[in-house]
């Protein structure tokens, strides 16, 4: 009897969770349908419907200013459906509107979006190496090494674009980049036309530095920092330990070089001259360059590479360390992301920096909502040598203490000369300071990151 019972519960529970779903459907009259079938507006525009993501979407010409004011002119739903909305109806359309349709006790949802054609491009990397974009004179410039061994008669290009835009040539394809290069893009009524110029860099200003042999082999999230640079500094380039070490590449002219280390976490300094051999490789060019001025931006487990500098002591390596993923993300940030604290508003690093309604004037955003991030951390925690807090962790280090949270996370020491600012070195310890997000997220306060390196830039060289 027992037996029979647990069945007839299981049938239960399986009918409920069936008569339940996010179209409450309910169980008394679900006979009919509720599919739009057709929707247009002002006599022309007719919406292309998507039943599973429950969306019309309305194209009108690029040059279209009238969705505050759009007359719906048709609109079919299945037989015996009502709608919140009606023929003849005038409806503001500068923002996504809901449509409500309802047929006895079935209920749906869809979602009105009017966008004008659009075509214009939002990303182009050139055999690994990013573009920078100029919307305005519709250009691409992409600084590449000369001596980075890509055949730029016959370079592979990737473009992502407005979504309904197509590419020509398609993205994906080879292209002659030895000369200034043309791509189209249309969408119905936008077509715009971007040409891209490549630089070979002999001398890069700023170089981001890694273990692998190209930007295109790193990790997920030191490969969105280092397209980063490449794509935002004048004449920034990508080089792998080896080549630094070997003399391969010129630091004449170089002034800022960026290590971010996104790895398994090192609990004390040892561990880190152990696992970084490429780093270590290198470590004798990488003294003469500091000792000449040069100034550096240390990322996570990379902080650790001030103490190889000398910048530190050995022995003032972070005691607050976690994380080490493959940059697949743990964390999910929501409606107010997290946030850290900088201990001076006024310094240079946090000029013009975006801030979240509300929050206190010192709060440093750098995610939003729906980003995630693989949180690998090194940082000072206010306990044993640090109980006294950002005065220990400064009397330690040597350094001045940039931001944290019962904690310092971000920290900056001095320059070979004894003097902090330029040729000094920035350490952004904190999980927070993330470059790559594998999910899907709106950019805004994350844009702060790449304020944050550009006024790093300019405070360590200028």
């Amino acid at each position: 009897m027992k037996t029979i019972y647990s069945i007839i519960c299981a049938i239960c529970v399986i009918c409920g969770f069936t008569a339940c779903n996010d179209d409450n459907t309910g169980s008394i009259d679900v006979g009919g349908s509720c599919l739009v079938e057709k929707f247009v507006l002002n006599g022309q525009y007719e919406g292309t419907i998507s039943t599973e993501k429950r969306l019309v979407k309305v194209k009108v010409p690029v040059d279209f200013d009238q969705k505050s004011d759009m007359e719906i002119t048709s609109l079919i739903v299945s037989p015996g459906a009502e709608t919140s909305l009606k023929v003849g109806d005038h409806v503001n359309f500068d923002a996504d509107r809901n449509l409500h349709v309802s047929n006895g006790d079935l209920v749906m949802n869809y979602q009105i979006s009017v966008r004008n054609d659009e075509a214009l491009m939002s990303l182009f990397i050139l055999e690994g190496v990013k573009g920078a974009i100029n919307q305005q004179d519709k250009t691409i410039t992409v600084s590449v090494m000369a001596n980075s061994g890509i055949d730029l008669s016959n370079a592979t290009f990737e473009v992502e674009c407005s979504e309904d835009a197509t590419c020509s040539p398609a993205s994906g394809t080879m292209g002659n980049f030895t000369e200034p290069f043309l791509i189209t893009l249309n969408d119905n009524t936008a077509t715009t036309t971007y040409t891209v110029y490549v630089t070979l860099i002999e001398d890069p200003v700023a170089l981001f530095v890694g273990e692998a042999e190209n930007i295109e082999l790193l990790n997920d999230e030191e490969k969105a920092a280092a397209k980063w640079l490449t794509g935002n500094i004048a004449s920034a380039a990508y080089a792998s330990w080896s080549d630094v070490a070997s003399g391969n590449i010129s630091l004449e002219k170089c002034r800022l070089i960026f290590f971010h280390r996104h790895c398994s976490s090192y609990g004390n300094y040892n561990g880190f001259v152990e696992a970084e051999t490429g780093a270590m490789t290198a470590l004798a060019r990488m003294k003469e360059y500091w000792q000449n001025g040069g100034a550096f931006v240390l990322g996570r487990s990379a902080v650790n590479y001030a103490i190889a500098l000398g910048a530190m002591p050995e022995d003032a390596y972070p005691n607050n360390v976690w994380g080490g993923g493959g940059g697949e993300g743990s964390d999910l940030m929501g409606e107010d992301p997290w946030h850290t604290y900088a201990y001076d508003t006024t310094h240079p690093l946090w000029n013009g920096l975006k801030t979240y309604p509300g929050a206190p004037e010192n709060a440093v955003y750098t995610l939003d909502n729906g980003y995630t991030i693989c949180n690998t951390t090194s940082q000072y925690g206010f306990w044993d040598t640090y109980a006294d807090g950002k005065d220990a962790v400064e009397a330690k280090t040597g350094g001045r203490a940039l931001t944290g949270d019962n904690s310092v996370n971000a920290w900056e020491l001095k320059a070979a000369n004894g003097e902090f600012g330029k040729g000094g070195i920035i350490c952004l310890g904190s999980g927070l300071y993330d470059w790559n997000s594998p999910t899907p997220y709106v950019s805004n306060y994350h844009d702060n990151m790449g304020a944050i390196l550009l006024n790093a830039f300019d405070y360590l060289t200028k």
